[in-house]
């Protein structure tokens, strides 16, 4: 009877994953996937981007400066106000990148959604299914680009992979244009996809008034707010104009024929050859190569019946020619191959896979000379698998028999809704958004009128035993964490350190809060404050998830000083010198 049920609820759990019957658990599993990968290390420069932008998009749309294009911008617009009236820091980057990212994990979702549903029409093998869900929910270069990196170009690629489906159809048409347009106003590379758009286009020209005007409509509709700000020939010249011009190089960190052949960031106007005629370089070569390729996929989409699968193979072939053949190209412009290839591999009677996973480890191996994992933010998660694991193993085969049937016969059988994943994206964000807000409210410090922290003061002397001292983050550059909690102000440095800070004449007192980053968790520092060469103040051995504060009398003093000593070993002595404030009188 137990091992009957047992291997009925083996079944059931078996045939949902794995017999497509539903949508839900492979939608869930790659939101959770995605947050879990939030922990990456954002590539930093890219991430001020963002925060620059979000700044700037406070005070409206006529305010914006970036030469970025306008899909993305009005969701920053959103998010800029979202932080405006959460009070939010931007500082925090598991924060940042969440919130600018939730139109990409929704079409991570959607392109998990899409491919479910081209599988359950097909009679392969449930282990086939298996691999084709697993290459899209678990593709590790969607991650990294994504989520660890902190990009967007799952979005768009997602956007055009709806695009390419429904362009396919005469019937559907206007509707693939009009995606076709939003995916193009997202990112302007999309524009690789434009010699099957073409092809189709001249093949249906009895209706292609309807996708012009589908594309015009959705054109308008997007740059309104920047029309009405009167800002739209700026944002369209930042977006489509001057960025094209912004990167003459042959290739930018891109494994490509021009990397192979004259190296990374070389001009793409330097002749591949030595005292070479000038026109072989990378710049017109590239063009000339691409357009032979556009032209030969374009004419394969007009003058052949294809199918779906063909038409979105001979995308995603246009676009990693794309990437391979034209110079200015970035690491991460081959992760469109990677998706449409994917979404392509389920839509042939019979599955070709081989592509799908070639483009992906493509993709993948690019963007990771770029960025990669931080394993220690995931310390959590990892813990919270081996526990899981642990207790279902236990449970499995430890527990007496008549537990376990009484407990499996409690379990009912239920199947989630398909709409569960988007419901809970939402209800994810919801939470991550309080929490985080609880934690930073209850760490935030607003300096009154006469109070200075105290690295704003003129800093006299400082030296540390590793790295360089961060303010407003840790030693390594992550936001203050001491014991769970999140601070925004402070000093992150290194034990042994000296801080030394010339003092206003008026200086009546200085308050702090100290502990050991929880990044370290196992350091052991003396925190020690000085006033002019005289010790004032010292908490003795510190360990990690342990805090003190105080608030020190300073009046007439001239240097103020604070010390970090090792205590021995100076290793993991990751020290957080938290709201350090002078208060004058």
């Amino acid at each position: 009877m137990i091992k009957a049920k047992f291997l009925q609820m083996k079944q059931s759990f078996y045939e949902t994953f794995f017999k497509g019957n539903s949508f839900a658990p492979w939608g869930v599993l790659t939101l959770f996937l995605n947050f879990i990968m939030f922990h990456g290390i954002g590539f930093g420069s890219d991430l001020e981007y963002w925060r620059k932008w979000i700044e700037s998009l406070r005070l409206g749309f006529g305010n914006f400066t970036g030469d970025y294009p306008p899909v993305f911008i009005i969701w920053l617009r959103i998010v800029s106000w979202f932080y405006e009236v959460s009070g939010f820091s931007l500082k925090l980057e598991y924060e940042l990148k969440l919130f600018c990212l939730i139109p990409v994990v929704l079409a991570h979702i959607a392109l998990v959604h899409f491919i479910w549903k081209r599988l359950k029409k097909r009679t392969w093998s449930p282990e086939i299914k298996k691999v084709a869900l697993i290459l899209v929910v678990a593709n590790p270069a969607f991650y990294l680009d994504g989520p660890i990196w902190g990009q967007v170009d799952l979005l768009p690629a997602t956007i055009c992979v709806f695009a390419l489906w429904y362009i396919s159809r005469p019937k559907t048409y206007a509707l693939g244009m009009a995606l076709f347009v939003f995916g193009l106003l997202t990112k302007f590379q999309m524009i690789m996809f434009l010699p099957v758009v073409a092809g189709l286009s001249l093949r249906y020209r009895k209706i292609m008034w309807k996708g012009l005007f589908s594309g015009a409509f959705v054109f308008l509709l997007v740059f309104l707010p920047f029309i009405l700000a009167g800002h739209f020939v700026d944002e369209f010249k930042q977006a489509y104009v001057s960025s094209v011009e912004s990167y003459p190089y042959a290739a930018m960190n891109a494994g490509n024929i021009w990397m192979m052949l004259v190296g990374n960031m070389t001009p793409d106007s330097r002749p591949l050859f030595e005292n070479g005629p000038a026109f072989l370089n990378p710049g017109l070569l590239g063009k000339v190569f691409f357009v032979m390729v556009s032209v030969m996929v374009m004419a394969i989409s007009f003058f052949k019946r294809n199918s779906s699968g063909k038409i979105m193979m001979l995308g995603a072939i246009n676009a990693l020619a794309f990437f391979m053949l034209l110079p200015s190209m970035h690491e991460r412009y081959c992760l469109a191959a990677a998706v449409i290839a994917v979404a392509s591999a389920v839509l042939f009677p019979k599955p070709k896979f081989g592509t799908a996973i070639a483009f992906s480890a493509i993709a993948f191996l690019n963007i990771s000379m770029m960025t990669s994992l931080r394993g220690d933010s995931l310390w959590f998660w990892i813990a919270v698998g081996g526990i899981v694991a642990f207790i279902v193993a236990l449970f499995n085969y430890t527990f007496p028999k008549k537990w376990l049937k009484a407990c499996l016969a409690k379990i009912p059988r239920f199947q989630l809704p398909g709409i569960t994943p988007y419901a809970l994206l939402l209800v994810v964000i919801s939470i991550q958004a309080f929490s985080s807000y609880l934690s930073v409210s209850r760490s935030a410090y607003d300096l009154k009128s006469n109070e200075k922290f105290v690295y704003q003061l003129d800093l006299l002397r400082q030296h540390q035993g590793y790295g360089s001292t961060q303010i407003g983050k840790s030693i390594d550059g992550n936001p203050l964490h001491i014991n769970g909690n999140i601070y925004i102000a402070g000093l992150g440095t290194h034990a042994p350190s000296l801080h030394e800070y010339e003092l206003p004449d008026n200086a009546k007192s200085f308050s702090f809060m100290c502990g050991i980053d929880d990044e370290s968790g196992n350091g052991v520092v003396n925190f020690i404050v000085e006033l002019d060469g005289k010790r004032i103040w010292e908490s003795g051995r510190m360990e990690g998830r342990q805090s003190k504060s105080a608030t020190l009398d300073i009046s007439g003093g001239k240097r103020l000083s604070l010390i970090t000593d090792e205590m021995g070993s100076k290793n993991f002595d990751h020290a957080n010198w938290v709201n350090p404030i002078i208060t004058m009188e």
